[in-house]
């Protein structure tokens, strides 16, 4: 019997694609700056984090190449810790190189607290982050690369992480404008470009001390893991990128339930109990770990989170409930409400700040006071032209009288009556024009200052 297979045509053979040549460093970095500026606003500006070492060193490079083809200002940032003794050597190393390729480097100083509470790496590393984020530009691009994802990935999975830890880095962070082009790059292909253009870095010899968690990891683990498995780093990548779409849908499942707080970012700091009580316990943690993710607290330990869910649903609504979320922050019940709260808000000492036009102003606590000229509302700007605006904190015995309906009331009164929490009554700020109390931010403007519906006013706001 004659086979059912027939053998390829030439015609076929001959259309079969050949393999295509391998995108250079250079092309892939330039594909993604690409795609990021189609998605996104277009990037003028970018901050290269600039360490010294090769990947950095690479990626200053790549980028000052791209500054050719692609429009945008570049510049480097790099963070003296002083933590090593070559650390002046680092700086005048990014200083030549900079001045070589006409490419303006912010030199910033830092020193690490003596209780290291995230230990000495992770206190460099969040003080490095802070530094990089305070600089003026589109985006802050680093150098981190497929390996590095590895480490991160084995280090997450080492500390019990949950899918968000485990998620590791992103390619891009839109929230903090962080941006890693080279992040599906191995270390094998940034060196080969590295000596291939006859690029010099330094080396920091605190890699070689496996005392520190990563460099454990990189040295000796993932070696291991990489003999045994060849394409363990690309696998671990995968994943990462598989648990991060996981955690896109967690976010997107918690500001479902989230979504009446989410409208206004003005009282992201509280949420309502019945909104946890409504939802399964696995999804009640899934809204606190967001909303205490929105509020810029770190994520608790599983236990503290367990435990933090457990006594607001289980506490009586006048209790007072108080948990310790860090050195600086706990979160506090107040009704039907959780809080998160600044630790010691004790009364402020007294303090009188004078407006002189600004749109906004920090007060001693914290909190931020604005200022906007709206029409039919707000303090009349008659009683500006010879008097001077002054913010001060309450004092007792001021009197308030929104309403020419209601009768004049202490403005302690007013406060105990209304939904405001205790620690927040005793640092509201009060508004006088001059001497005389003319307004209570957020509540209303005395009844003698008061705008008419076709008036402009001055609306001032906490």
């Amino acid at each position: 019997m004659a086979s059912l297979k027939k053998p390829l045509s030439n015609k076929i053979l001959a259309s079969t694609p050949k393999k295509t040549k391998p995108l250079s460093l250079l092309d892939v970095v330039e594909n993604a700056f690409v795609s990021l500026s189609t998605s996104h606003k277009k990037i003028k500006s970018m901050t290269v984090a600039l360490s010294g070492g090769m990947d950095s060193v690479v990626l200053l490079h790549l980028l000052y190449q791209l500054q050719k083809t692609q429009n945008f200002t570049l510049k480097a940032s790099h963070v003296h810790h002083g933590l090593s003794k070559n650390a002046d050597k680092w700086v005048k190393f990014c200083e030549k190189l900079c001045t070589k390729l006409s490419v303006p480097l912010d030199v910033n100083y830092v020193k690490l607290p003596q209780k290291k509470s995230l230990g000495i790496e992770g206190e460099a590393r969040q003080l490095r982050y802070e530094k990089l984020l305070q600089t003026k530009t589109d985006l802050v691009v680093l150098a981190h690369h497929e390996d590095d994802q590895a480490e991160t990935f084995l280090l997450q999975l080492i500390r019990g992480a949950g899918v968000k830890g485990l998620s590791s880095m992103a390619h891009f962070d839109a929230t903090r404008r962080l941006w890693r082009p080279l992040l599906n790059t191995s270390r094998i292909d940034i060196e080969s470009y590295a000596k291939k253009h006859k690029l010099k870095w330094i080396e920091d010899e605190s890699n070689q001390n496996i005392d520190f968690d990563r460099n454990f990891i990189r040295s000796k683990f993932l070696p291991i893991l990489k003999n045994r498995f060849n394409h363990i780093v690309k696998v671990i990548s995968r994943s990462s990128f598989h648990l991060a779409e996981a955690q896109y849908l967690l976010d997107d499942l918690a500001q479902i339930d989230l979504e009446s707080i989410l409208k206004s970012t003005k009282y992201k700091h509280k949420l309502k109990v019945k909104i946890l009580d409504k939802l399964s316990n696995a999804r009640a943690k899934n809204v606190l770990r967001y909303w205490l993710e929105i509020n810029d607290q770190l994520m608790p330990s599983k236990d503290l989170l367990d435990e933090l869910l457990r006594q607001v649903l289980t506490a009586k609504k006048d209790a007072e409930l108080k948990i310790e979320l860090s050195k600086n922050h706990e979160i506090r019940r107040y009704q039907d409400e959780i809080y998160i709260v600044r630790k010691n808000q004790n009364r402020q000492k007294i303090y009188e700040i004078i407006w002189t036009g600004e749109s906004e102003i920090l007060l001693p606590n914290g909190q931020k006071l604005k200022f906007k000229k709206v029409k039919g509302r707000g303090i009349h700007l008659k009683f500006l032209d010879d008097k001077k605006l002054k913010i001060r904190n309450r004092q007792g015995g001021e009197f308030f009288k929104p309403n020419s309906k209601r009768p004049t009331k202490k403005i302690k009164q007013l406060l105990q009556e209304s939904d405001l929490p205790p620690w927040e009554r005793e640092n509201l700020p009060l508004i006088f024009v001059g001497d005389e109390f003319a307004a209570l931010p957020n509540f209303g403007v005395d009844i003698k200052f008061q705008t008419k519906s076709k008036e402009v006013g001055l609306e001032v706001i906490l």
